[in-house]
């Protein structure tokens, strides 16, 4: 699946993550987040910047991961992308000094994936860092994925979470939207 995200075009990739920036816009879990947790796009993920760009600017509390040793995930708040630097692997983190965020707090939580199945189910990178984090964290889930990158099934495991949205250029799929606080993992 690497391999074939690897292989999408760039004028492609790049009117995807217009289209998939303009839907997460216009969707009402992200007009009424006062808290707003995603990641910070690298490489080939489906581009963030500009979602963290547009929160700040809509006066939204934003935090990000910052991976700490053993696979555990925190987030932190930020204030701008002068908050973030690059850490393990490239990826941008945030700085020193930034406010631990409680994720009982989060409104909205913007997930990485690899790819996606039609079911909610995602595909990350084999770390489990989000299906350790999201349990405990309130926040409606969405993963952002290309079209070209949904896949019809997808093996799953009992810890993994269920998405509550996976929004495409093409669709805004909701697939978890009727589970609980409490009852979002699959199974």
């Amino acid at each position: 699946m690497l391999e074939r995200r690897e292989g999408l075009p760039e004028d492609y990739c790049h009117m995807a993550d217009r289209e998939i920036l303009r839907r997460i816009l216009a969707m009402e879990c992200y007009k009424k987040a006062r808290v707003l947790f995603t990641y910070v796009s690298m490489k080939r993920e489906v581009d963030t910047i500009n979602l963290i760009l547009h929160a700040l600017a809509d006066r939204k509390t934003v935090a990000v991961p910052g991976c700490g040793a053993k696979g555990i995930m925190e987030a932190y708040h930020i204030r701008g992308m002068e908050d973030l630097k690059r850490g393990a692997y490239g990826i941008l983190e945030p700085v020193e000094g930034c406010e631990k965020a409680d994720r009982r707090d989060m409104d909205l939580a913007v997930i990485p994936c690899v790819c996606c199945s039609f079911q909610g189910l995602r595909m990350g990178y084999g770390g489990g860092y989000y299906d350790r984090y999201l349990p405990g964290c309130s926040a409606v889930r969405a993963a952002l994925c290309r079209e070209r990158m949904m896949v019809t099934d997808m093996p799953a495991e009992k810890h993994d979470c269920i998405m509550d949205f996976v929004i495409t250029e093409e669709r805004v799929l909701e697939p978890g939207r009727h589970r609980t606080a409490g009852s979002r993992e699959s199974g």
